[in-house]
């Protein structure tokens, strides 16, 4: 499929997963360990499938008000909050790939990289690590079945548990084989940097199989956006700074840390944390490493530099629209930047996403690069696959 001469590569999509639906990959003895949690189920009046809510923080003060209003009970998508609320996304597409791939159809794309919808990251705040680590396990073999399907369009992330990185590295290599994982998302605590020593053996296998590794943002559900009961209680503040804020805290953790030295093959992506503040964030980092350079090891190159050197790249944000994405362009060039439509979500555009930015007046070279190249750049495994 191509739209208007484009191949399309969204490199920053969501899926399920049910909890009901990963119960079915579960073990006996897992499944009772699961029933703990039955008092944060929650049950998406949409499509009837279950969703576990613990650790969900509440923002509950309108802007102006002295404090907050009374709770309002929650559903699964505010219809009005969305761009386009007459033509919403197939409620079955987070767990069924045949009604995914019609939307992917209606909006004209290729290829879905597929992320857990954020709920999921409920488990970094449990108790107990053997059932997180069972649950992503679960939704590896889920996943499996679930870009099986359409095994050139879907394609998924392999989670890693911070706190079991053992068993972590063990469902590295068995997913590896497998032609479904383009890349390794981490799930840590709140609390725990993501370029703790602890992780070191996963960039290692990252680097190894090819895997990409994706950053991707949080805002009111563990293991949450940094600066979360910072924001006054105010659900359009938290909204607002989470995501961009929690993309420039990982990547110069990440970079500062040295990783990109140490793993010169590594790539490493930003995903729905936004683009115009890059090359803001790229200069500052280059000025706090030379002036902070104690706080941080040794590095080869300034942040800058590594972020240009084709290890790094970055989901765009529809809303931050043609000026703003040509001006990024103009200053840091157009290897890094990736089309990204954070379907199914009601920030997404869908299905009037891929359109927007084809509109865009940028040149046929761009937007390929846009579109296309430099996710499979990002995503390298996918080339690797379809190969095989």
């Amino acid at each position: 499929m191509a739209k208007n001469g484009f191949k399309i590569f969204d490199s920053d999509t969501h899926v399920g997963p049910a909890a009901d639906i990963l119960e079915r990959y579960l073990s006996e003895s897992e499944k009772q360990k699961l029933e703990i949690w039955d008092r944060y189920k929650f049950v998406n009046p949409v499509d009837g499938h279950v969703e576990y809510t613990f650790g969900r923080r509440k923002y509950q003060r309108k802007l102006g008000c002295a404090g907050p209003e009374p709770d309002r009970p929650r559903t699964s998508r505010d219809v009005a909050d969305r761009k386009y609320p007459d033509d919403l996304p197939l409620p079955e597409a987070e767990v069924d790939p045949a009604e995914r791939i019609k939307d992917m159809d209606r909006e004209g794309v290729d290829v879905n990289l597929t992320l857990p919808s954020s709920w999921f990251g409920t488990f970094t705040a449990g108790d107990d690590v053997e059932l997180e680590a069972a649950m992503y396990r679960a939704y590896h073999r889920w996943m499996a079945d679930y870009c099986g399907a359409y095994p050139t369009r879907i394609k998924g992330v392999i989670l890693v548990c911070f706190r079991d990185i053992e068993n972590s590295l063990s469902e590295i290599e068995r997913c590896a084989k497998e032609d479904w994982p383009l890349a390794v998302f981490v799930y840590a605590p709140s609390k725990a940097p993501i370029d703790h020593p602890t992780l070191e053996p996963v960039w290692a296998a990252c680097q190894y199989h090819n895997l990409s590794v994706a950053l991707h943002t949080f805002t009111a559900m563990p293991p949450y956006a940094p600066g979360g009961d910072d924001t006054w209680d105010n659900y359009f503040v938290q909204r607002s700074v989470a995501h961009s804020w929690c993309g420039e805290r990982n990547t110069a953790a990440l970079i500062g840390a040295g990783i990109m030295d140490r793993y010169p093959k590594l790539r490493i992506g930003t995903l729905e944390a936004g683009h115009g503040w890059l090359p803001f964030w790229m200069m500052r980092m280059d000025e706090h490493a030379q002036g902070f350079a104690r706080y941080m090891p040794t590095l080869k190159m300034k942040p800058s530099e590594y972020m240009l050197s084709g290890q790094y790249f970055q989901s765009i944000e529809m809303s931050e629209g043609e000026r703003l994405t040509k001006s990024v362009i103009d200053l840091i060039g157009p290897d890094i930047l990736m089309y990204a439509s954070d379907y199914p979500h009601r920030e997404s555009w869908f299905p009037k996403a891929v359109g927007t930015v084809m509109a865009w007046d940028l040149p046929d070279k761009i937007k390929r690069k846009l579109f296309w190249d430099n996710a499979v750049k990002y995503y390298a495994r996918y080339s690797e696959c379809a190969t095989t």
